[in-house]
């Protein structure tokens, strides 16, 4: 059993934020600091490419930090930084960019995915965005003696990099790019999308992100053993229609597509696409749909007053009945009991 004893992180400073020095000066203006807590967080405006949104940074433990991006970039733009001593876990839930490393091919970060990084200080990197992409995503920055002291039992089972690091604190080039499950999604999302406050959304934004690393490790270890590979077997042209297959999920989820009228979009049979579509993102596209309903049903109790009935409807349930079972089966207690929960 894993010892969970953290240590207090101290203050938020420049010295911590593994941020290149340059970069910060040359992309970023800090417009405050968020009162997530005692020691505080802090909140980066873009200024490059005429952005609009925010970068925070939020320090949770001794070696562990998570930042959190929702920038609008107006005009195409390229970053040059260089990289510290870290492992980087980065979750992209929206928008796409570019990622150069040593002056090789530049390769894409595209929604959905889970990007590992791991590189010697020093190393020359860029960022490349594009006019009109709008990045909503999460990452995880983890120093060696944090994941030791937690991970140390399952590094024979990681890539041979990561356990270097974990085990030795030696960093050597590692990149990995995994597509995101359910799972992963749900947590990144609600790190980005909580409304809670203080020290209360400092504490929940930590098990979020422990939540996300574990999944994350497991992830790792998974494609290591080659055992659970989602896209082993899946073309390309596969993968990514089953990633527009989402994207209609995700934009119709209150009055879905039937399975037929989604092979028929997509261009295969029904079968081809339900079975596709499970390999790649481990759940049936019913599944998939239902937990969409139910986790804006979720947010909408949580921060709005619309009452049961209207939320109901405004997820696609007719009946309210129906809904308060589908939301019981996904969170375990019924939409009034998690409403009471949410205002005290």
């Amino acid at each position: 059993m894993v010892d969970m004893k953290f240590k207090n992180p101290g203050k938020v400073t420049p010295e911590n934020w593994h941020i290149d020095p340059d970069a910060l000066k040359n992309y970023y203006a800090l417009s405050g600091i968020q009162p997530l807590s005692e020691e505080g967080a802090i909140r980066l405006q873009p200024t490059f490419g005429d952005a609009e949104g925010f970068r925070e940074i939020v320090l949770l433990e001794d070696g562990f930090q998570v930042v959190i991006g929702d920038i609008t970039c107006h005009k195409e733009a390229y970053l040059s930084m260089k990289s510290d001593v870290s492992l980087k876990f980065h979750y992209r839930l929206e928008g796409s960019s570019g990622l150069e490393i040593s002056n090789h091919e530049e390769n894409q970060i595209a929604n959905y995915s889970m990007g590992v990084l791991l590189h010697p200080e020093g190393i020359a990197k860029q960022e490349h965005y594009l006019a009109g992409e709008h990045e909503r995503s999460v990452t995880l920055i983890c120093e060696s003696a944090f994941l030791q002291e937690l991970f140390s039992g399952i590094t024979n089972k990681l890539p041979n990099a990561l356990s270097a690091y974990i085990d030795e604190g030696t960093a050597v080039a590692y990149r990995a790019s995994l597509p995101m499950k359910t799972d992963m999604v749900t947590a990144a999302n609600m790190i980005l999308t909580n409304n809670l406050r203080g020290a209360l959304r400092r504490c929940y934004i930590e098990g979020r992100a422990l939540e996300l690393l574990v999944l994350s490790l497991q992830a790792c270890i998974d494609a290591e053993a080659n055992i659970d590979n989602p896209e082993r077997g899946l073309s390309q042209r596969e993968v990514q229609r089953m990633h527009k297959t989402r994207e209609l999920l995700e934009d119709n989820f209150v009055d879905p597509p039937t399975i037929g009228e989604l092979a028929r979009h997509i261009g295969l049979n029904e079968a081809k696409l339900m079975h596709d579509f499970k390999q790649l993102f481990g759940q049936t596209i019913f599944d998939f749909t239902q937990n969409l309903r139910m986790d804006e049903a979720k947010r909408l109790l949580e921060t709005t007053e619309r009452s049961i009935t209207e939320v109901a409807f405004d997820v696609g349930y007719e009946y309210s009945s129906n809904f308060t079972t589908a939301f019981k089966r996904r969170f375990g207690i019924t939409p009034s009991v998690a409403r009471e929960a949410f205002r005290k």
